[in-house]
């Protein structure tokens, strides 16, 4: 279990799904993250078992160790052993604990993970460009802007571009 002293991260379980059906059907959730909606909770059990065979993509269930609350997921997907890289994503479903660290533990506790467990050379992002609290965000975190993919998602109705934002292992002090 990867923790510190407020969070854990464990592995996301069959009993979270009804839990993570409602957050990703949400539009605070929905719009800033770019899936699909509305999502059925067969799709979301479909995806589930998809998640559990998969061996490029982990999700992981972001828990409050008081009350041992599960309050959003953090994730690496496209994870390329070869070139060493992999996405990250994040999302907290739980309203109220956005803008409390939370986020931010999570994603130091998972890149930790990433450099230090699974040998990764780098783990990237991507935001609304415009978006400059999520730009800053993951900034904070050591993250460097590299570029902007033009009208890259189609949200609510418009094409949004996206920053690009990565982070390499080298930029954390512990790299190789």
């Amino acid at each position: 279990m990867l923790s510190d002293d407020l969070v854990y991260l464990r592995k996301l379980e069959l009993t979270d799904l009804e839990r993570t059906w409602v957050w990703i059907n949400d539009p605070e959730v929905y719009l800033k993250i770019g899936s699909q909606v509305p999502i059925s909770r067969t799709a979301q059990q479909k995806w589930f078992e998809r998640l559990d065979q998969s061996s490029d993509k982990i999700v992981l269930a972001i828990c409050l160790k008081e009350g041992d609350v599960h309050v959003g997921n953090v994730s690496l997907d496209s994870i390329e052993p070869r070139h060493r890289t992999a996405r990250l994503s994040i999302f907290l479903g739980e309203s109220q604990q956005r803008g409390h660290s939370v986020g931010t533990r999570a994603i130091k506790l998972l890149s930790d993970y990433a450099f230090n467990f699974l040998n990764l050379n780098r783990i990237w992002c991507k935001a609304t460009a415009g978006d400059d609290r999520v730009s800053q965000f993951y900034e904070k975190l050591g993250f460097k802007i590299e570029g902007t993919m033009r009208q890259h998602e189609f949200i609510d109705g418009r094409y949004v571009d996206k920053v690009i934002l990565g982070l390499l292992n080298s930029d954390t002090g512990c790299g190789t």
